[in-house]
């Protein structure tokens, strides 16, 4: 009785840990999807390059702060360091934790 009990909690938790995973799978997705999104539509608005002005209005930061990106790597310089890639400002944009720094 005892061990037949152990089997069927046993298989419910592992239906559980099936379901959660699923659930986290979706989530996942859906987050991916939406930061593509994020970027296709701050490419359509700004174009592939924008200067450092731009970038820092778009980021809500100095362009001292647009520098110390670029040269950490946190985002990319592009058109020989003139201007900054759009892309790599919406992935900046989409990590968890540099959310609060978005206007744009």
């Amino acid at each position: 009785m005892a061990m037949e009990m152990s089997m069927q909690r046993m298989a419910d938790l592992e239906r559980r840990v099936l379901a959660l995973e699923e659930r986290t799978r979706r989530s996942l997705w859906t987050r991916e999807e939406e930061n593509l999104r994020r970027e296709e539509a701050l490419v359509a608005q700004y174009g592939e390059y924008v200067d450092k002005t731009a970038t820092a209005r778009i980021l809500g930061v100095t362009r001292a702060t647009v520098y110390a990106m670029l040269s950490d790597g946190r985002i990319e310089g592009a058109c020989s360091g003139r201007r900054v890639s759009v892309r790599s400002i919406a992935r900046y944009m989409a990590t968890p934790r540099n959310r609060k720094n978005q206007s744009a």
